[in-house]
């Protein structure tokens, strides 16, 4: 695992905008620190990515906070643990850029948010299996659990490029256990395709070895490249913990 350092600071200049978007190009994520409640977080994703936004199941802003109902689940609105994935794979379009931002971190120290770049991932996998993951085009959209029919779902291969960036739709949970957000307690009968439940199971391995870890401060923003870098959230215990969360695209 490894901790990334924050970009203090943030300005909304056409020069400092050039270089937050250098950054991005280069590592596919910015973390970046503030001590302005007001700070612009949404114009600054948009400038940043030249994208506008997208709605998430019916609305602009996202608000990721705990709700009672959520508890038990691997939710964003929960307290588990959210396994290894991209945002929306289910979409037809998903997302090209994901941005949170923090209003109040956890007091407990936990629900910090990893990532990962999924290219050395697919350096583990060998050319057919590469070839299987571009070709086979798998279905998204569950049909059990909170999410059940939240979208029309939608049919894409898990892997493809643009240029040599790998765009990859992925979801840990809904792979192996055809559920976007199950309790991991209490795991329904369920039987997933062989070949992408290993392939989940081996992303999973190289995940916990290679992710960075992000315990984001108040009043940080945190953006990253939604199609070749999974997200995860590791556990936390304090309801008060609250994010807000955009799709640009």
């Amino acid at each position: 695992m490894l901790t990334v350092s924050p970009v203090l600071s943030p300005e909304l200049s056409a020069k400092s905008i050039s270089n937050y978007q250098q950054l991005l190009e280069v590592n596919h994520f910015i973390y970046v620190e503030t001590e302005e409640p007001n700070f612009d977080w949404i114009e600054f994703s948009k400038l940043v990515t030249g994208e506008e936004l997208m709605l998430q199941y019916g609305q602009e802003i996202f608000h990721v906070l705990y709700q009672p109902e959520y508890m038990k689940l691997s939710d964003a609105r929960g307290e588990r643990r959210l396994l290894p994935h991209t945002e929306a794979s289910d979409y037809q379009t998903p997302p090209k850029y994901l941005a949170l931002w923090c209003k109040k971190p956890s007091a407990c120290g936990g629900g910090m948010t990893t990532l990962a770049y999924v290219e050395g991932f697919l350096k583990t996998l060998t050319e057919e299996e590469k070839k299987k993951l571009m070709e086979t085009r798998h279905h998204f959209g569950a049909t059990r659990g909170i999410h059940a029919n939240r979208t029309q779902g939608a049919i894409h291969p898990i892997l493809s490029f643009e240029g040599n960036k790998p765009v990859f739709r992925f979801s840990c949970n809904y792979i192996k256990y055809g559920d976007y957000s199950p309790d991991p307690e209490d795991l329904k009968p369920y039987t997933p395709e062989p070949f992408l439940a290993e392939i989940a199971d081996r992303f999973l391995e190289y995940y916990e070895e290679k992710h960075m870890a992000i315990r984001m401060e108040q009043y940080s923003c945190l953006l990253w490249d939604n199609k070749c870098m999974a997200h995860a959230r590791t556990t936390y215990s304090d309801p008060t913990r609250e994010l807000e969360r955009i799709f640009l695209g």
